[in-house]
C-alpha cells in the first residue's frame, strides 16, 4: 500500500517514513500542501496522513481540496489539540484526526481502523480503469472528477461497466435498462449513449466502443491513461 506522508518537520517525518516502511507501507513524504496537492492529483495513493500547520498550502486545504476529487482515507496528525481545531479537520473531510504526541502503535491501530472501512465500502464501487460507479450513492466518477448523470444514464454505464470487455446489444440494454421490449427503429440507446459519451468526453469512442449492427461495449482496457 503506498502512503504520502505529509510532515514538514523533517525530522519527524523521517522517523515516520521509517516506521511506516517497518509495516510493509511504500511511503513518499512531502513537506508542503502544495507538493502534496500536486502528487495527490497525479499519482495513486491508498492512505495520506497530513499535518496541518505546512508551508505554502494548509492542511485543512489540502484535505478540502483531496475530498472534492479523490475518495480515499485521510488521517490527520497533528500538535493542534484543541476541540475546534478537530471538529474543524473533521468536517473538512478527514477520516480521523490524532494529536501530538502520539504512540506508533495507536496510529498503526488507527490506519488499520480506516482503512478497514474503505475496504468494506469498496465492495459497493463498481470500477472499470479509471471509470467509478458508487453504486450505494449513484455517483459517477471518471478521472477523478465527478460526472453529473441521469438514473437512465448511470443505469446503462453500470450494465456497460458489469460487462466490460463484453459487446451488449440494444435489445438487451433497452430490456434492462428501460425494462421494456426492444422497439424496432427506436434509437432511445443510442441518444443515451451520445449523451454519456459527451459526459464522459469520449469524443473518439475509445471507452465506449460501437459494435456496428449490434449494440456497444464499455472497453475493458484503461483507455483512461493517456
Amino acid at each position: 500500500m503506498r502512503v504520502l506522508l505529509v510532515e514538514d518537520d523533517p525530522h519527524l517525518g523521517q522517523m515516520l517514513k521509517e516506521w511506516l516502511s517497518g509495516e510493509g507501507f511504500s511511503v513518499d513524504c512531502v513537506r508542503d500542501g502544495y507538493a502534496a496537492l500536486n502528487r495527490v492529483m497525479n499519482e495513486d495513493y491508498d492512505l495520506i496522513v497530513l499535518d496541518l500547520m505546512l508551508p505554502k498550502v494548509d492542511g485543512l486545504k489540502v484535505c478540502r481540496r483531496i475530498r472534492e476529487s479523490k475518495d480515499l482515507p485521510v488521517i490527520i496528525l497533528t500538535a493542534k489539540d484543541q476541540i475546534e481545531d478537530k471538529v474543524e479537520g473533521l468536517s473538512a473531510g478527514a477520516d480521523d484526526y490524532i494529536t501530538k504526541p502520539f504512540s506508533f502503535k495507536e496510529l498503526m491501530a488507527r490506519i488499520g481502523a480506516v482503512l478497514r472501512r474503505y475496504k468494506r465500502e469498496g465492495q459497493e464501487v463498481l470500477k472499470v480503469g479509471e471509470l467509478e460507479l458508487r453504486l450505494k450513492s449513484l455517483e459517477v466518477y471518471y478521472r477523478g472528477k465527478r460526472v453529473q448523470t441521469t438514473q437512465k444514464e448511470f443505469n446503462l454505464l453500470k450494465l456497460l461497466m458489469e460487462r466490460a470487455g463484453s459487446a451488449v446489444s440494444r435489445e438487451e440494454i433497452y430490456s434492462k435498462v428501460w425494462g421494456q421490449c426492444y422497439g424496432e427503429g427506436s434509437n432511445v440507446v443510442d441518444v443515451y449513449i451520445k449523451n454519456l459519451r459527451n459526459k464522459l468526453e469520449d469524443r473518439e469512442h475509445r471507452l465506449i466502443r460501437t459494435i456496428r449492427g449490434y449494440g456497444y461495449m464499455l472497453s475493458s482496457e484503461d483507455v483512461g491513461q493517456s
